[in-house]
């Protein structure tokens, strides 16, 4: 039988967050964790005090939209960088001993009718974080697969898997479909990614 990668987080505490929305801890036992496609997800900490969390968003930039609410600009890059940040730091996170890893922004399109959202994203969040002098001290963006992320802030650490040809189908769908409601401006409420 194969170890299992989580075993260390045993008797630990998992939430789930959904794109469009972001968590921060401030607990030695609770792990973070999130699904990405082309979607990005920022895990940031202090490594002074352990606090911190990750956000889950969809687009770059809220430039140009129409925004409703706080709700609706989570799911645009530099609201949901900014609501991150903000909330480890009024949590007790000192603002300078940030640091920060990234995940996701996968191509999961093999079509040229796509944009490549999941670049735009990269693009964005790196330059973010290179212009907030946060240290970036890991990274696995790109590529043609999605991922699953735990982060545990307290100790900094990050597991990931791969997700399998049914996973991916699944979060394939549910992100053109999340997309198009974005574009359509519609209310559309929390999306699970699970099939």
């Amino acid at each position: 039988m194969p170890n299992n990668p989580l075993a260390e987080f045993d008797d630990y505490s998992f939430h789930n967050v959904l794109p469009g929305n972001f968590m921060i801890t401030t607990k030695s036992d609770e792990v973070i964790m999130t699904l990405l496609g082309s979607c990005v997800a920022a895990c940031i900490r202090c490594t002074d005090t352990g606090i911190g969390g990750l956000n889950h968003f969809l687009l770059p930039s809220t430039q140009g939209k129409n925004i409703k609410n706080d709700e609706h600009a989570m799911r645009y890059g530099d609201f949901a960088m900014e609501k991150l940040i903000g909330s480890i730091i009024r949590a007790g996170g000192n603002r300078h001993a940030l640091e920060a890893k990234v995940f996701g922004g996968a191509n999961l399109y093999d079509t040229e009718s796509v944009k490549p959202v999941g670049r735009s994203n990269i693009q964005f969040v790196l330059d973010f974080i290179h212009s907030e002098h946060i240290a970036l001290v890991a990274e696995d963006i790109g590529g043609l697969y999605g991922r699953k992320i735990y982060y545990h802030p307290k100790s900094g650490k990050v597991k990931i898997q791969k997700l399998n040809k049914q996973n991916q189908q699944d979060v394939k769908n549910s992100e053109r479909n999340y997309g198009h409601k974005l574009e359509d401006n519609t209310d559309i409420g929390t999306i699970e990614l699970f099939g």
